[in-house]
Protein backbone atom coordinates (compact mmCIF):
# COMPACT_ATOMS: atom_id res chain seq x y z
CA UNK A 1 0.00 0.00 0.00
CA UNK A 2 3.03 2.12 -0.48
CA UNK A 3 2.60 5.60 -2.66
CA UNK A 4 1.55 4.68 -6.31
CA UNK A 5 4.13 4.50 -9.17
CA UNK A 6 5.19 7.59 -10.47
CA UNK A 7 5.24 8.60 -14.17
CA UNK A 8 9.08 8.96 -14.14
CA UNK A 9 9.80 5.53 -13.44
CA UNK A 10 10.26 3.30 -16.08
CA UNK A 11 8.52 0.08 -16.47
CA UNK A 12 11.03 -2.77 -15.27
CA UNK A 13 11.96 -5.81 -17.87
CA UNK A 14 12.87 -9.34 -17.41
CA UNK A 15 16.60 -9.71 -16.69
CA UNK A 16 18.81 -13.23 -16.09
CA UNK A 17 20.90 -13.27 -13.79
CA UNK A 18 22.95 -16.27 -14.14
CA UNK A 19 20.40 -18.92 -13.14
CA UNK A 20 18.09 -15.88 -11.14
CA UNK A 21 15.37 -14.56 -13.52
CA UNK A 22 13.84 -11.24 -12.69
CA UNK A 23 9.85 -11.36 -13.18
CA UNK A 24 8.32 -7.77 -13.52
CA UNK A 25 5.26 -7.61 -11.75
CA UNK A 26 2.57 -5.99 -13.95
CA UNK A 27 1.85 -2.20 -13.39
CA UNK A 28 5.30 -1.87 -13.08
CA UNK A 29 5.30 -3.22 -9.63
CA UNK A 30 2.74 -1.26 -7.91
CA UNK A 31 0.75 -2.73 -5.33
CA UNK A 32 -1.48 -5.27 -5.65
CA UNK A 33 1.62 -6.66 -7.31
CA UNK A 34 5.68 -6.93 -7.22
CA UNK A 35 8.19 -7.99 -8.72
CA UNK A 36 8.92 -11.90 -8.80
CA UNK A 37 12.30 -14.26 -8.78
CA UNK A 38 12.88 -17.87 -10.59
CA UNK A 39 15.66 -19.86 -9.75
CA UNK A 40 16.17 -22.46 -12.30
CA UNK A 41 18.53 -25.43 -12.01
CA UNK A 42 17.42 -28.75 -10.65
CA UNK A 43 14.69 -27.55 -8.99
CA UNK A 44 12.52 -24.74 -10.28
CA UNK A 45 11.86 -22.26 -7.45
CA UNK A 46 9.92 -18.90 -7.17
CA UNK A 47 10.44 -15.94 -4.46
CA UNK A 48 7.09 -13.54 -3.83
CA UNK A 49 4.90 -15.18 -6.82
CA UNK A 50 2.32 -11.69 -7.01
CA UNK A 51 4.01 -10.20 -10.44
CA UNK A 52 2.70 -11.72 -13.59
CA UNK A 53 -0.08 -14.24 -13.88
CA UNK A 54 -0.14 -15.67 -17.03
CA UNK A 55 4.15 -15.91 -16.82
CA UNK A 56 4.04 -17.55 -13.36
CA UNK A 57 0.63 -19.87 -14.66
CA UNK A 58 2.84 -21.07 -17.77
CA UNK A 59 6.23 -21.60 -15.06
CA UNK A 60 3.26 -23.86 -13.06
CA UNK A 61 2.87 -26.09 -16.25
CA UNK A 62 6.07 -26.36 -18.05
CA UNK A 63 8.40 -26.94 -14.45
CA UNK A 64 7.73 -28.56 -10.97
CA UNK A 65 8.16 -25.66 -8.91
CA UNK A 66 9.09 -26.97 -5.82
CA UNK A 67 9.59 -24.65 -3.56
CA UNK A 68 8.03 -21.15 -2.96
CA UNK A 69 10.02 -18.30 -0.75
CA UNK A 70 7.55 -15.53 0.79
CA UNK A 71 9.63 -12.44 2.26
CA UNK A 72 6.40 -11.82 4.24
CA UNK A 73 2.91 -11.89 5.06
CA UNK A 74 1.60 -9.25 2.87
CA UNK A 75 -1.13 -9.99 0.11
CA UNK A 76 0.94 -8.44 -2.68
CA UNK A 77 3.34 -10.86 -2.23
CA UNK A 78 1.75 -13.73 -2.14
CA UNK A 79 -1.21 -13.45 -4.60
CA UNK A 80 -0.31 -16.23 -6.85
CA UNK A 81 0.46 -18.76 -4.47
CA UNK A 82 -2.69 -21.05 -5.61
CA UNK A 83 -0.62 -21.71 -8.75
CA UNK A 84 1.88 -23.47 -6.95
CA UNK A 85 -0.36 -26.30 -4.98
CA UNK A 86 2.42 -28.83 -4.58
CA UNK A 87 5.15 -26.91 -3.46
CA UNK A 88 6.73 -26.11 0.09
CA UNK A 89 6.04 -22.45 1.24
CA UNK A 90 9.16 -20.78 3.17
CA UNK A 91 7.79 -18.17 5.22
CA UNK A 92 9.35 -16.25 8.20
CA UNK A 93 8.73 -18.37 11.05
CA UNK A 94 7.53 -14.80 12.92
CA UNK A 95 4.85 -14.27 10.88
CA UNK A 96 4.07 -18.25 10.02
CA UNK A 97 0.12 -17.38 11.90
CA UNK A 98 -0.63 -15.05 9.15
CA UNK A 99 -0.08 -17.77 6.56
CA UNK A 100 -2.68 -20.11 8.30
CA UNK A 101 -5.59 -17.90 8.65
CA UNK A 102 -6.54 -14.04 7.73
CA UNK A 103 -7.37 -13.63 11.63
CA UNK A 104 -3.21 -14.08 12.24
CA UNK A 105 -2.64 -11.87 9.51
CA UNK A 106 -5.15 -9.42 11.15
CA UNK A 107 -3.15 -9.91 14.35
CA UNK A 108 -0.04 -8.62 12.90
CA UNK A 109 -1.44 -5.90 11.52
CA UNK A 110 -3.57 -4.46 14.52
CA UNK A 111 -6.73 -4.45 12.86
CA UNK A 112 -9.62 -4.74 15.10
CA UNK A 113 -12.28 -2.45 13.85
CA UNK A 114 -15.17 -5.08 12.80
CA UNK A 115 -16.10 -3.42 9.69
CA UNK A 116 -12.19 -3.35 8.61
CA UNK A 117 -11.51 -6.93 9.26
CA UNK A 118 -14.50 -8.00 7.27
CA UNK A 119 -14.23 -5.84 4.42
CA UNK A 120 -10.21 -7.14 4.15
CA UNK A 121 -11.23 -10.77 4.78
CA UNK A 122 -13.26 -10.74 1.72
CA UNK A 123 -10.47 -8.74 -0.52
CA UNK A 124 -7.57 -11.20 0.80
CA UNK A 125 -9.97 -14.17 -0.66
CA UNK A 126 -11.50 -12.68 -3.43
CA UNK A 127 -8.67 -10.30 -4.54
CA UNK A 128 -5.83 -11.97 -3.41
CA UNK A 129 -6.95 -15.75 -3.53
CA UNK A 130 -5.63 -16.53 0.04
CA UNK A 131 -5.89 -19.80 1.53
CA UNK A 132 -3.93 -21.19 4.50
CA UNK A 133 -1.16 -22.80 3.32
CA UNK A 134 -0.46 -26.48 2.91
CA UNK A 135 3.46 -27.88 3.06
CA UNK A 136 4.45 -24.75 5.26
CA UNK A 137 7.88 -24.36 6.24
CA UNK A 138 8.94 -21.17 8.60
CA UNK A 139 12.52 -20.22 8.23
CA UNK A 140 14.58 -18.83 10.71
CA UNK A 141 17.20 -15.35 9.83
CA UNK A 142 20.66 -16.65 8.87
CA UNK A 143 19.32 -19.61 7.08
CA UNK A 144 20.54 -20.69 4.02
CA UNK A 145 18.93 -23.31 1.24
CA UNK A 146 21.44 -24.18 -1.44
CA UNK A 147 20.28 -25.68 -4.95
CA UNK A 148 23.29 -25.92 -7.35
CA UNK A 149 25.17 -22.93 -7.82
CA UNK A 150 23.17 -21.15 -6.08
CA UNK A 151 22.47 -20.47 -2.31
CA UNK A 152 19.80 -18.44 -0.76
CA UNK A 153 20.55 -16.64 2.74
CA UNK A 154 17.95 -15.18 4.83
CA UNK A 155 18.15 -11.82 5.76
CA UNK A 156 16.68 -10.51 8.56
CA UNK A 157 15.29 -7.22 7.70
CA UNK A 158 12.60 -6.40 10.32
CA UNK A 159 10.74 -3.49 10.48
CA UNK A 160 8.13 -3.25 7.70
CA UNK A 161 6.79 -6.30 9.28
CA UNK A 162 7.42 -8.30 11.93
CA UNK A 163 9.17 -11.26 10.02
CA UNK A 164 10.23 -9.30 6.50
CA UNK A 165 13.39 -10.87 5.23
CA UNK A 166 15.67 -10.33 2.46
CA UNK A 167 17.19 -12.76 0.39
CA UNK A 168 20.84 -12.71 -0.37
CA UNK A 169 22.57 -14.78 -3.25
CA UNK A 170 26.19 -14.52 -2.41
CA UNK A 171 27.36 -16.71 -5.48
CA UNK A 172 25.35 -14.28 -7.58
CA UNK A 173 26.22 -11.14 -5.65
CA UNK A 174 22.60 -10.07 -5.78
CA UNK A 175 20.23 -9.15 -2.68
CA UNK A 176 16.51 -9.25 -3.12
CA UNK A 177 15.30 -6.41 -0.82
CA UNK A 178 11.70 -7.21 -0.81
CA UNK A 179 10.03 -4.37 0.48
CA UNK A 180 12.67 -2.17 1.59
CA UNK A 181 11.71 -0.85 -2.27
CA UNK A 182 13.59 2.77 -2.34
CA UNK A 183 10.33 4.45 -4.11
CA UNK A 184 9.82 8.19 -2.91
CA UNK A 185 7.08 7.01 -0.85
CA UNK A 186 9.94 6.12 1.78
CA UNK A 187 9.40 3.23 4.66
CA UNK A 188 6.25 1.67 5.10
CA UNK A 189 5.62 0.48 8.55
CA UNK A 190 1.56 0.50 8.72
CA UNK A 191 1.22 -2.27 10.80
CA UNK A 192 0.36 -2.48 14.58
CA UNK A 193 3.68 -4.84 14.83
CA UNK A 194 5.75 -3.02 12.19
CA UNK A 195 8.83 -0.85 14.06
CA UNK A 196 10.12 2.50 12.69
CA UNK A 197 13.16 1.52 15.14
CA UNK A 198 13.49 -1.94 13.38
CA UNK A 199 13.29 -0.49 9.98
CA UNK A 200 16.43 2.29 10.59
CA UNK A 201 18.09 -0.67 12.15
CA UNK A 202 17.64 -2.70 8.61
CA UNK A 203 18.47 0.45 6.46
CA UNK A 204 21.84 0.44 7.94
CA UNK A 205 22.75 -2.85 8.00
CA UNK A 206 21.79 -3.50 4.11
CA UNK A 207 23.97 -0.40 3.86
CA UNK A 208 26.76 -2.34 4.57
CA UNK A 209 26.03 -5.26 2.36
CA UNK A 210 28.56 -4.95 -0.87
CA UNK A 211 26.26 -7.02 -3.58
CA UNK A 212 26.30 -6.12 -7.63
CA UNK A 213 22.94 -6.66 -8.06
CA UNK A 214 20.04 -5.03 -5.55
CA UNK A 215 16.13 -5.91 -6.53
CA UNK A 216 13.40 -4.35 -4.69
CA UNK A 217 10.16 -5.98 -4.96
CA UNK A 218 8.26 -2.54 -6.13
CA UNK A 219 8.68 0.03 -8.85
CA UNK A 220 12.50 0.20 -10.69
CA UNK A 221 13.26 -3.25 -9.32
CA UNK A 222 16.77 -3.90 -10.27
CA UNK A 223 19.93 -1.90 -9.20
CA UNK A 224 23.57 -1.52 -9.69
CA UNK A 225 25.52 -1.11 -6.87
CA UNK A 226 25.69 2.42 -7.32
CA UNK A 227 22.40 3.24 -7.99
CA UNK A 228 21.59 1.35 -4.57
CA UNK A 229 23.75 3.66 -2.70
CA UNK A 230 22.39 6.79 -4.51
CA UNK A 231 19.49 5.76 -3.39
CA UNK A 232 19.76 4.37 -0.09
CA UNK A 233 20.38 7.42 1.81
CA UNK A 234 17.49 9.68 0.29
CA UNK A 235 15.14 6.96 1.57
CA UNK A 236 16.37 6.88 5.26
CA UNK A 237 16.66 10.47 5.29
CA UNK A 238 12.75 10.61 4.48
CA UNK A 239 11.95 9.26 8.11
CA UNK A 240 13.60 12.27 9.85
CA UNK A 241 11.73 14.25 7.04
CA UNK A 242 8.78 12.64 7.88
CA UNK A 243 9.27 14.08 11.53
CA UNK A 244 10.45 17.96 10.95
CA UNK A 245 7.17 17.98 9.22
CA UNK A 246 5.36 16.80 12.31
CA UNK A 247 7.09 18.84 14.24
CA UNK A 248 5.87 22.31 12.37
CA UNK A 249 2.69 20.72 12.20
CA UNK A 250 2.73 20.28 15.90
CA UNK A 251 3.18 23.64 17.00
CA UNK A 252 -0.31 23.59 17.54
CA UNK A 253 -1.81 21.13 19.36
CA UNK A 254 -3.44 18.19 17.61
CA UNK A 255 -4.77 14.59 17.94
CA UNK A 256 -3.81 11.48 16.33
CA UNK A 257 -7.28 11.58 14.27
CA UNK A 258 -6.78 15.29 13.25
CA UNK A 259 -2.98 14.18 11.29
CA UNK A 260 -4.56 11.37 10.20
CA UNK A 261 -7.25 12.84 8.50
CA UNK A 262 -5.08 15.29 7.00
CA UNK A 263 -3.69 12.34 5.28
CA UNK A 264 -0.05 12.88 6.25
CA UNK A 265 1.71 10.17 4.64
CA UNK A 266 -0.63 9.41 1.13
CA UNK A 267 -1.37 13.25 0.86
CA UNK A 268 -4.80 12.70 -0.69
CA UNK A 269 -7.98 10.33 0.24
CA UNK A 270 -8.10 7.02 -0.80
CA UNK A 271 -10.19 4.09 -0.86
CA UNK A 272 -11.38 2.62 1.47
CA UNK A 273 -10.56 4.99 3.85
CA UNK A 274 -11.53 2.96 7.02
CA UNK A 275 -8.23 1.46 6.08
CA UNK A 276 -5.95 3.82 5.03
CA UNK A 277 -6.97 5.80 8.22
CA UNK A 278 -5.81 2.74 10.18
CA UNK A 279 -2.40 2.43 8.29
CA UNK A 280 -1.76 6.32 8.84
CA UNK A 281 -2.35 6.11 12.53
CA UNK A 282 -0.62 3.42 13.08
CA UNK A 283 2.45 5.26 11.01
CA UNK A 284 1.75 8.28 13.03
CA UNK A 285 1.32 7.12 16.65
CA UNK A 286 4.88 5.39 16.00
CA UNK A 287 6.55 8.54 15.20
CA UNK A 288 4.89 10.49 18.28
CA UNK A 289 5.44 8.63 20.59
CA UNK A 290 8.93 8.49 20.06
CA UNK A 291 8.74 12.39 19.31
CA UNK A 292 7.39 12.23 23.47
CA UNK A 293 9.86 9.69 24.57
CA UNK A 294 12.58 11.99 22.88
CA UNK A 295 10.60 15.52 24.97
CA UNK A 296 10.62 17.11 21.78
CA UNK A 297 6.50 16.57 21.91
CA UNK A 298 4.40 16.50 24.80
CA UNK A 299 0.62 14.36 25.20
CA UNK A 300 -1.47 16.45 26.91
CA UNK A 301 -5.38 15.69 26.42
CA UNK A 302 -5.23 13.55 23.81
CA UNK A 303 -3.63 15.80 21.46
CA UNK A 304 0.51 16.59 20.42
CA UNK A 305 2.14 19.42 20.51
CA UNK A 306 5.80 20.41 19.99
CA UNK A 307 7.73 21.21 23.74
CA UNK A 308 8.98 25.11 21.87
CA UNK A 309 5.08 25.57 21.58
CA UNK A 310 4.90 24.89 25.42
CA UNK A 311 8.15 26.65 26.80
CA UNK A 312 6.95 29.69 24.97
CA UNK A 313 3.32 29.16 26.75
Amino acid sequence: MNQPFTAAAEPAEFRDFGPIKFIPGKKGGRYPYCHSLVIDGDETWVVDPASDKDYLRGLAQTREVTRVFISHFHEDHQKYNYLFPQARFYVPAAEAEAFKSVEGAFALMGLDDPQAREYWGEIMVRQFHFRPLEHLVPYEPGQRFQQGEVTLEIIPAPGHTLGHSCFHFPGQELLFLADVDLTPFGPWYGDQTSSLENFEATLKGLSEYQARTYITAHEQGVYSREEFQAALPAYQKSIAAREDRLLEMLKTPKTVKQLADRHFFYGKPKDPPFIYHHIETQMLTKHLERLRRQGRVTHTNGAYVTNKIQVSG
